[in-house]
Order: structure tokens, then sequence, then C-alpha cells
């Protein structure tokens, strides 16, 4: 007999005749866990209802008042159809005995009771109590297991849409990203798309600080959201941002109402540097494109094309494609090889006054003339560089001023556009130099414009040929400063005559305090510098006179005349 197996069970025993009950409880009871007794099936039946759980095996005699076993049985059965029933019978009972065959017995006892016959057979039926034990547990593992997987996949699914959502966010704004933006417009049919480029941003980072930078970055963000907020919001890379909105369909007065919005935002906005304790305004760029078909390549194709025509925004038309840009360059390259070999590559003359609006030089500006047509530098020399005839053209413009210093009676001074590309052109820099020498005497009335450039890459060839052309008693001035790189330590190294402050600043002095404050700085340090300062893009007289009381030193604008092929010569 498995005592320790016994002493695990709890049983139900049901008897009216009260001297067998007692005798047969006080006789199982050191053997089990647990005995509770009924007098008759109702009573049993009451037992049982209470706490069904807490019952492994149930024996029962057949013939009871109130409720006999059979019946106490079948309601038992409609509660619990596994638990374990034995019955307690005498001879006398065998015709009930048919009726308990439907019951899935466990067994038959019959009286008068042996104890160690209802132990072993209550051991036996106990096999059923394991396998019931045995099965809950599996099933309190499986719940367990299923609550445990569903925890984790919980788990996972909220990291793997952390990650998703990271991977499509842009860390610094909380903006959607590229990435986001390429997957919305894979799944988009057709949509607007805007891209959106914060002007001379790279002036901002220079000038405060990559840490004052992305504060303005973060700061536009959440400019953009408010702005058009029916729109998703992305930053796609560096100073660029996009807007995108599905299904617009051709409705460009809403697209340009909301650009113009955004603009107009924009341009009253003030954006906090913390560290410098001062506000600066910012300008925007927009590219925009709509419909179903690489409508983020247009876009930034639109974009290009806005700057390279300093447009606030453009919409994308065909003729930006690169495509139709390679077209283009077609054209053009004819032009400016009709032009090198028909003499159609023309000096224009741009005045430059000192304080009492005297002229005391001219820039030399190029120009192509074609008929009728007259070409400024912007539309072809790119492309000419692209076609190697770039430095043609640059000894056209030395040739030709320098053949025009020579006519005049009054000597003036003449400056003359150079970039990087040409001092590092041994070819140029030799050409300059024989000119230099073959008009000595007027050496010193030419001023070299360098262009204002994050892109030297050999410093020791540029200081070369400052030092070469010095020895003619010639000049140097940086153009465009304060546009874009605004390094510093590129003019101590350069050490220039003159410095002329770029138009972008000046024309906006008289309304703007930032500009103005950045005119000013730049003033004063090329003064502690021993330079001269000139500042383009003088159009009216309230400039000029601010520009005065800033001390700057030459002024060049259309207030003051625009270029020309004539010069007055006194």
């Amino acid at each position: 007999m498995n005592i320790e197996l016994l002493q695990s069970l709890s049983v139900l025993y049901a008897e009216d005749e009260a001297s067998l009950r007692e005798e047969v409880v006080e006789s199982i009871r050191p053997f089990l866990k647990n005995v509770l007794s009924a007098q008759n099936g109702q009573e049993a039946l009451d037992i049982f209802v209470q706490d069904p759980e807490a019952i492994d095996i149930i024996v029962t005699d057949i013939m009871m008042p109130k409720k006999d076993g059979i019946s106490f049985v079948d309601d038992v059965r409609g509660i619990d159809k596994e638990i374990p029933i034995i019955y307690t019978t005498a001879f006398s009972d065998s015709e009930y005995l048919q009726r308990t065959i439907n019951q899935s017995v466990s067994g038959y006892i019959v009286k008068p009771i042996d104890i160690e016959a209802l132990l072993a057979a209550i051991e036996k039926a106990s096999v059923f109590v394991e396998n019931k034990r045995l099965r809950r547990k599996l099933e309190e593992i499986n719940k367990e297991q299923e609550r445990i997987i569903e925890e984790k996949t919980k788990e996972i699914e909220l990291k793997n849409k952390a990650l998703i959502e990271q991977i499509h966010t842009d860390d610094l704004t909380g903006l959607a990203n590229r990435r986001s933006l390429l997957e919305d417009l894979e799944h988009s049919s057709s949509a607007l798309v805007a891209l959106v480029d914060i002007d001379s941003f790279r002036t901002i980072n220079e000038l405060y600080g990559e840490e004052s930078g992305n504060t303005i970055l973060k700061e536009f963000a959440k400019l953009l959201s408010k702005s058009i907020p029916e729109c998703k919001h992305y930053r796609i890379g560096g100073d660029v941002f996009a807007y995108m909105k599905e299904n617009v369909g051709e409705d460009i007065a809403l697209c340009k109402e909301n650009v113009e919005k955004l603009i107009q935002k924009c341009s009253q906005a003030h954006f906090c540097i913390p560290s410098y304790n001062i506000d600066i305004q910012i300008d925007i760029t927009v590219g925009l494109s709509y419909g179903n078909e690489q409508i983020l390549q247009k876009a930034s194709m639109a974009l290009k094309k806005a700057k390279e025509m300093n447009e606030r925004y453009l919409f994308y038309k065909e003729e930006y494609n690169f495509n139709k840009c390679y077209e283009n360059d077609i054209r053009w390259g004819k032009i400016i090889k009709n032009a090198l070999a028909q003499d159609g590559i023309e000096v224009y003359f741009q005045p430059v006054v000192d304080a009492d609006k005297n002229v005391v030089k001219y820039e030399s500006l190029v120009r192509i003339e074609e008929g009728e047509s007259v070409y400024s530098p912007f539309e072809f020399l790119e492309i000419s560089k692209k076609l190697k005839l770039y430095p043609k053209i640059t000894k056209i413009v030395i040739e030709k001023t320098l053949k025009k210093l020579r006519t005049l009676n009054k000597k003036v001074g003449f400056n003359i556009n150079l970039s990087i590309q040409d001092m590092e052109n041994d070819e140029i820099v030799a050409f300059i130099e024989s000119k230099l020498f073959e008009y000595a005497k007027l050496a010193r009335y030419v001023t070299f414009e360098i262009l204002e450039s994050e892109n030297i890459q050999n410093y020791d060839k540029i200081l070369g040929f400052i030092e070469k052309i010095k020895k003619f008693d010639a000049k140097i001035a940086i153009d465009d400063f304060g546009s874009g790189y605004s390094n510093f330590e590129y003019l101590l190294k350069i050490a220039p005559d003159y410095i002329k402050i770029d138009g972008s600043l000046v024309k906006n002095i008289d309304n703007d305090k930032n500009a103005r404050a950045i005119v000013k700085t730049i003033n004063s340090f090329a003064k502690s510098l021993g330079a001269q300062t000139v500042a383009e893009f003088v159009h009216s007289e309230e400039i000029a006179q601010l520009l005065q009381q800033m001390g700057v030193d030459y002024f060049q604008g259309y207030l003051f005349g625009k270029p020309s092929k004539e010069i007055q010569d006194a």
C-alpha cells in the first residue's frame, strides 16, 4: 500500500447507517489527508458543492434516505465528470447496480466493508486523481508559459515599435526622418512633397557654434509643425526639412498658400541663441513637387533651381529635370564656344565709390554678348568650368581690364575676380604674372578679388600666388565675406588689403538688427587687420548712411551705378 499517496487524498464518505459510518471514518482517517462524512446523499451533495476542488474521491452507499447514492452521483457528474466514485453496496442492492454502469464508477465495495479492501480501492482510484492533478499542473504550466509568452511578445512588440520609431525618427528634432519619408511615398498613390532648406545655415554654425545651430534646427522644426499642421513633417538631413500631404491633386492654390504661410511665419520668427543672448532671423528656400512619380527627386530639382534663381520657392517644372539641364549645358556650351571664337566675351564695369561718392575703382564683371542678348556669369560660368573653358574666360577678362585701364586718362583702380581654381591653376598664375609684368606701371591699380571659400586645399599655393602678385604692388580683396564660411583664420593667413562685405548682409541692415551687428563686427575686425572694407548691394541712401556711420570705407551697388561697358573718363 502506498501510504504516501493515500495521505495526499481527501475523501467524502456518504453512509446513512451511523455506526458503520463512524467505524469506517475512524478506520480510514489515519491513512488519508482528510475524510468528510455525510449521512445521506443530499448532505453529501451539499458538502461537495461547497468546494468541489477540495475532494479527490467519493465513497458512497447506494441506498440512503432523502437522496440515494445514485442520484447523488448523477448530480456530482453534472459538476465533475472525472472525480473517482466508489460504491459500497450489499448484495440486496444488485437491482440498482445496473443503473450505476453509465456513471463511470471506479469501484465497488461489498458490505460488510473490509477496510483494507476499501483502502485498496481508494488507492486504485487515486490513479485518476493523479492524472487529474497532472493535467491541472500541466494546464497551470501551460497557462504560465502562455502568460510568459504573452508578456514577452508584448515586450518584444513594444521594443520593435520603439525601434521602428527610432529608425524612422530624427534624433535631434523628433520629426520623422528621410527613411520615413521614402516609405510614406512608397505607400502613397499621390502626394505633395516640399523640401525646405534653411539659407546660409553654415554661417550660423560657424559664427555661433554647432550647439547653437542645433538649437535653431529644433526651434525651426517646431515652427514647421505649427505652420502647416495638416501635413506630416520630416527632417531629411542637415538643414533640409520636408513636409508631405497626400492626395492634393493639382490644387496649386492651396499648395502656394501653405508654402507662403510658412515663409511668412519664418520671416516673422526670431530664433534665440542663448549662449550669445541674441535673437536671429533666418530665411528659407522651398522646392515643391506633387504627383505619383519621383516626387522627392523632382522637389530636390525644384529646390536647387530656386536657389540658383534666388527665388523663395518654386514648383517643379520639366525644364528643371537633370536631363533638361544636360540639354541646357549643351546649348550653353555652344554659346560659350561661339563667344570665345567671335570675341563675344565682354567686360562690364561697376563703380565703387568712397564716402564722398567719388568713383575710386571699378569691379570688372564678365558678360557674354550674343546679338542683342547679354548674359550674366550666373548663366554660363559653372558650365564653362565643366567644359574646361573657364581659364580662357579668365584670361580674356584680365586682358580686357588691363587694356581698359591703359586707355584711361584718369587712373582708377580695377577689381578682377579670381576663384580658388584660378589661383591653383599654374597656367593662369603664369599668365597673370606675365600681364602684370607687361603692365607693370599700372599693376598698383589692380586688385584681385578672391571669393571667400572653405574649399582651399593648398594654402601654400594660394599664399604663394599672393606673394607673387604683391611684388608687382597689386592688391588682394576677399569677396562676399560673410556669405557663408566666414573663416576669420582665413583672413589672418591671407592678410587682404580689402574685405568686401557680402551683399546679402548689407541689403538688410536698415531693418535687420542682426545683419547690422554682423556687418559692424566684420568691419571692426577688418580694421584691426589693417584692411579697408567695401560694402556691396548698396541700393538706398538709408543703407549708405548706416554704412558710413559704421566706418565702412567704400560702397558698391545700384545706388551708385549699374555694370556698364562704358566708363566716364575725366
